[in-house]
């Protein structure tokens, strides 16, 4: 039968909630500016009623747990923004750098140095001097600054490729550290979770997991027990319960990249095994830099590369054919590459040939302004010897001015093998034009793609706010409402206390 005493037991309980309640609310209001902090709250009940010959008679309330106010699909969806993100961004960083290099409208670039050279050759081709010294030299000038200027592409671009492949070795000592972090809390929540919730070991562990997921894409599932196994996107183990996989960057000289042999591979380390995963890392900071160095910038490098040995191919081709000052040698403008087993390196390895650099012994008269004579008709059995041209004759030049933008009869794509073109018969100026502008194209895209990325995961991190999120205003409110839930217990007590005197006196 109810009475007195069971009054008191359940005022004396409401006032214990409501102190603990006090204590939740003052825990979100300390944690306001904690970043990752998700706010909490106390989940309460009703007590078990109690028969009564009256009727059912209520024993009060009772605090079940203290929970984390979240949305587990938004959490999801954060970490995957995060690391798309992350990834756009620094692919975005990287084509601005790329673009930076090629863009002909921040420096004299290479498609000034192009235009030169051929202008140089115009003005040879309406030179009146004898022999056309001036002229000549200008040419060799403007040959050679050409060449210093695809050097400086080169170099540049190389350098940015050394300089990603750096930012690739230095984000694994993150990334595992992050891991061991989270495999570490995987084993706390464990622990404390047998007790009672963990909520802000959670807060930290879904911190750990956003700052992971800007460095590598990654998928998580959370067990029953409050531990969470972080996978890579193609399914290998990272973290699973409290044993983190490693990651190392290795230069390995038996397996060396396919781009440099000094460049890092991605090996995984777990479970026994140890095998490169390059290939299978995508997404985040890492899969970005893996792409910039193995794709974007190597792919500008080849396609560089592509345009100097068809330049080269295609102007020495031509250059052969006409004749110089001195003799009737076939003489190259550029260094041949024709014997080279790939187009690879193209840029880095072009040079003035030896006949007509003098710093090299030769001499600019063997530059092939004339134009051989005419063949007989019929032609004999056996070709004449070539002689030198006159010291007036510059009508070759026009030939070779031709190949600006005449279509050329070998276009290279990158990959091509010397002898095996397979791009379009375009002109030299138009082939470095489209190379400067898909470059300039991509790097458009690229921060478009960044810019709605950010709209978007500025979305997602809103509404992860708006349920997560303290409210200085809601928590100040609920303050107020337990402290008149405490005065009205507080009430009772009182009240059932003095009864329960007079009861006494009474007796």
């Amino acid at each position: 039968m109810a009475g007195l005493f069971d009054a008191l037991s359940t005022a004396t309980r409401g006032l214990s909630v409501v102190q603990r309640g006090m204590a939740v609310t003052g825990h979100n209001i300390a944690n306001v500016d904690t970043p990752g902090y998700s706010r909490q709250r106390a989940v309460l009940t009703a007590g078990t009623p109690q028969p009564d010959a009256a009727g059912t008679i209520g024993s009060g309330v009772e605090q079940l747990t203290v929970e984390r106010i979240v949305d587990q699909f938004v959490t999801t969806r954060l970490v995957s923004e995060t690391s798309r993100h992350a990834e756009l961004d620094a692919q975005a960083s990287l084509y601005r750098e790329v673009e930076a290099i090629v863009n002909d409208q921040l420096t004299d670039g290479l498609t000034d140095e192009l235009s030169n050279f051929f202008s140089a050759l115009d003005d040879l081709s309406n030179s009146l001097e004898s022999g056309q010294p001036v002229a000549r030299s200008q040419v060799l000038s403007a040959g050679q600054s050409f060449v210093d200027t695809v050097h400086r592409w080169d170099t540049q671009l190389r350098t940015l490729q050394r300089d990603a492949d750096r930012g690739i070795t230095g984000l694994i000592p993150e990334i595992n550290s992050l891991t061991q972090q989270i495999a570490e809390l995987n084993g706390q929540i464990s622990e404390a979770e047998t007790l009672s919730p963990a909520n802000d070991l959670r807060d930290r562990q879904e911190e750990l997991v956003l700052e992971l997921a800007e460095r590598v894409e990654i998928t998580t599932l959370r067990a029953d027990d409050g531990s969470i196994s972080v996978r890579l996107t193609g399914g290998l183990s990272l973290v699973d319960k409290r044993v983190a996989g490693q990651l190392e960057a290795v230069v390995d000289p038996l397996n060396p990249n396919p781009l440099d042999p000094t460049f890092a591979n991605v090996y995984y380390q777990g479970a026994g095994s140890n095998y490169d995963i390059t290939n299978q890392i995508s997404g985040g900071q890492l899969g970005a830099l893996i792409e910039g160095r193995d794709q974007v910038i190597a792919g500008t490098i080849a396609e560089l590369d592509a345009f100097v040995y068809t330049l080269v191919d295609n102007f020495n081709t031509v250059h052969r054919e006409g004749l110089g000052l001195v003799d009737g040698s076939e003489n190259d403008f550029f260094a041949d590459m024709s014997a080279r087993p790939t187009i690879d390196g193209a840029a880095r390895d072009l040079r003035l040939a030896a006949a007509i650099d003098p710093s090299q012994g030769g001499t600019t008269d063997n530059i092939a302004a004339g134009s051989p004579p005419e063949p007989p008709d019929p032609p004999p059995a056996t070709p004449p010897p070539r002689g030198a041209a006159l010291s007036g004759d510059t009508t070759w030049v026009e030939r070779l001015k031709d190949i600006r933008t005449t279509r050329v009869t070998a276009g290279y794509l990158a990959g091509d093998m010397p002898g095996t073109p397979t791009g379009n018969q375009t002109g030299i100026a138009a082939n470095l034009i489209n190379l400067t502008a898909d470059i300039g194209q991509r790097s458009r895209s690229a921060v478009r793609g960044l810019e709605q990325q950010e709209a978007l995961l500025k979305t997602v991190q809103d509404r992860r706010d708006s349920i997560s999120t303290v409210s200085i205003d809601e928590e100040v409110a609920n303050l107020v409402k337990l402290q008149s839930n405490f005065q009205a217990n507080a009430r009772v007590v009182r009240t059932v206390t003095q009864m329960i005197q007079d009861l006494f006196d009474a007796l």
